[in-house]
């Protein structure tokens, strides 16, 4: 039975490179909240306030899929770490699992 290969180097860069990611996205989308000004800022145009509050619904919806890509990226960070403790009681428990003679 051949022995199984596991890298682990790779897997632990690929879990700290998804939470670095993870936090970029975070702080792009806080970036976004309390952007958008006053109507006023359009000048005196009768839309001015349609024209605002379009733009407080873009920055709303930025927001919420930079949150929302953060929050993946922190499932898929947690779900590495969990391979990562498997693969380690894995090989705990077949070293143990040999007796000394």
């Amino acid at each position: 039975m051949a022995g199984a290969k596991f890298n682990t180097e790779a897997m632990e860069q690929c879990r700290t490179t998804v939470s670095s990611q993870a936090g970029q996205f975070g702080a792009i989308g806080d970036g976004f909240s309390t952007q958008c000004g006053n109507p006023d800022i359009f000048g005196k145009l009768g839309s001015s306030g349609a024209l605002s509050g379009a733009v407080a619904a873009m920055d709303q919806a930025g927001a919420q899929e930079f949150d929302a890509a953060e929050k993946v990226l922190r499932k898929v960070e947690s779900a590495l770490d969990k391979i990562q403790s498997n693969v380690d009681d894995v090989e705990e428990a077949a070293k143990n699992s040999f007796r000394t003679v």
